[in-house]
């Protein structure tokens, strides 16, 4: 079976820091758990150290999709939705991984518009960046499984 899409998800949740290394791991370890011969840049990957961010996203780069699908950044949009939802990350924060997006990821035409508007508007109206991300609350990456 292809990990592609998760090991994209993972590696892009990594990359704008939505995603702890530990998590990571727990997602290697339960494909490596069920696949008779799980792909070996995952049993790299389970070799590094979960808190060395940069070797990880290194070691799933052999299995991503470039550039990210809708699917996963409709995902990081959800993963920023529960952050702020729960406290666990401000407004402030949010603004911030929204912006590293624009400039980090290549964004579809149509998605990279309608975050610059919603940039715009949060700049007069705080509440327009929350609202708009309630859009992607339930936009998690379907072909995850739990771990």
């Amino acid at each position: 079976m292809t990990y592609s899409l998760e090991a994209t998800y993972y590696r892009t949740a990594l990359l704008l820091g939505l995603l702890q290394g530990e998590e990571v791991h727990r997602w290697a370890e339960g494909v490596i758990e069920r696949e008779a011969i799980p792909p070996h840049e995952l049993l790299d990957l389970v070799s590094i150290s979960s808190t060395d961010l940069s070797a990880l996203r290194h070691a799933l780069w052999p299995l991503v999709v470039e550039p990210e699908p809708p699917a996963v950044l409709r995902a990081m949009l959800a993963l920023l939705h529960g952050d702020l939802e729960s406290g666990r990350r401000g407004v402030h924060d949010t603004v911030t991984v929204v912006r590293q997006m624009r400039s980090m990821l290549r964004l579809p035409a149509g998605l990279y518009d309608e975050l610059n508007a919603v940039l715009v508007e949060q700049a007069s109206i705080r509440t327009a960046l929350p609202e708009w991300l309630q859009s992607f609350a339930n936009e998690h990456l379907a072909l995850l499984r739990p771990t």
